[in-house]
């Protein structure tokens, strides 16, 4: 039997059990977490957890980031490759050395780009791309979450690029019941800032509301206390639920039975959603902006617009997919592209194939 690599994970992590503050936390913890269930040594090094104040973020991450680079050079012998998850941009600098200083000591390096915006900063040469691009130039295997970075990425190193989507641990279970039901329940699932689209989705319940439509939005994330209330006031009098900071295993329990997933995102940074991935497995019809890996991710199972859309644009998917009978066939096609390539069983055994080949020297293309 083939020995397994043992797996030094850097990067933003979640902890087991708890709310992720963003997608890269959310995602890391489940991988990490699926590559022990395959039997996987996995030690964590994770990024410092968010402060109040910039000036405490900054202590906080130099302080975590030469920490992490000596434990690094110190325990190097404990594993055979690094896996990172670069925050890139002002983060690069410190990020390179932490890498560095594992190549110094012979371990493979794997570097994961997650977020959506990779071309833009490459193209722009924003802080640290040069740095960025050797870095990739250093990996022995580099992977991305969107199938559009493949190409893109191929231009900076020699290296094997992967795809390595965002997915759910379990697939979709229990459908077979699942219909649409008054109130129709939309779900809105992310980080509650204003350019994840929140806004927009309270919008187009007011839109449903006022035409008479029996609905209902339950939302499910963490906002700054003076954004909470400003968006309670703006959901004054709609059928709207603030539901908080759940974790990954709450999230699909509150979100099972719903029927559509609405997600407005303008955030520049936006990739491959954690979220959307999750709502797919629950049969949830995605109503999405296109933005990020969005359109690739939703495909032909529900209904994707421009950036700028409000929220009448999707008050009007919402009634014409529930009066139309449209609903049913695509949250069926929904959770089947689901188990078909978004969940453990179809992502980690091909990732823990390029980790094995890295430490046998191979250079295949993946």
């Amino acid at each position: 039997m083939p020995v397994l690599p043992r797996i030094a994970y850097c990067g933003p992590i979640a902890q087991p059990g708890e709310p992720a503050r963003g997608g890269y936390e959310s995602a890391n913890r489940r991988l990490i977490d699926d590559l022990r269930v395959h039997g996987l040594s996995v030690a964590e090094y994770p990024y410092a957890p968010e402060r109040a104040t910039p000036a405490g973020k900054a202590v906080a991450y130099a302080s975590n980031f030469a920490g992490t680079a000596a434990r690094v050079l110190a325990e190097a012998a404990r594993f055979d490759i690094l896996h990172i998850t670069p925050l890139r941009r002002h983060f690069i600098l410190p990020e390179a050395v932490i890498c560095m200083n594992a190549k110094a000591r012979g371990l493979k390096l794997v570097v994961d780009i997650r977020a959506g915006c990779f071309i833009d900063e490459m193209d722009e040469g924003a802080m640290g791309a040069r740095v960025q691009a050797r870095l990739l130039r250093h990996a022995d295997l580099v992977t991305v979450e969107g199938l559009e970075y493949v190409d893109f990425a191929r231009r900076f190193t020699d290296a094997p690029v992967h795809y390595l989507p965002n997915y759910v641990s379990r697939g979709p279970e229990g459908l077979a019941e699942h219909i649409l039901t008054n109130p129709i329940r939309l779900v809105f699932l992310a980080r509650i800032v204003p350019e994840k689209g929140i806004e927009t989705a309270i919008e187009a319940v007011r839109v449903l509301k006022e035409g008479g439509l029996d609905v209902r939005l339950e939302v499910l994330g963490r906002a700054s206390p003076d954004y909470a209330k400003r968006l309670d006031a703006l959901a004054a009098g709609l059928p709207v639920a603030f539901k908080g900071a759940v974790n990954a295993e709450q999230v699909r329990e509150t979100i099972r039975g719903a029927h559509f997933f609405i997600f407005p995102t303008r955030h520049d940074g936006e990739g491959h959603s954690n979220a959307l991935t999750e709502a797919m497995a629950e049969g949830l019809v995605p109503l999405c902006a296109d933005n990020g890996f969005n359109r690739s991710v939703v495909a032909d199972c529900g209904r994707v617009f421009d950036r700028e859309a409000d929220g009448a644009v999707y008050a009007t998917a919402v009634r014409e997919l529930a009066a139309s009978g449209a609903w049913a066939e695509l949250s069926r096609r929904t959770a089947e592209r689901i188990a078909r390539n978004y969940t453990a069983e179809a992502v980690v055994p091909g990732l823990i194939e390029r980790y094995r080949e890295i430490m046998e020297g191979g250079r295949k293309a993946a």
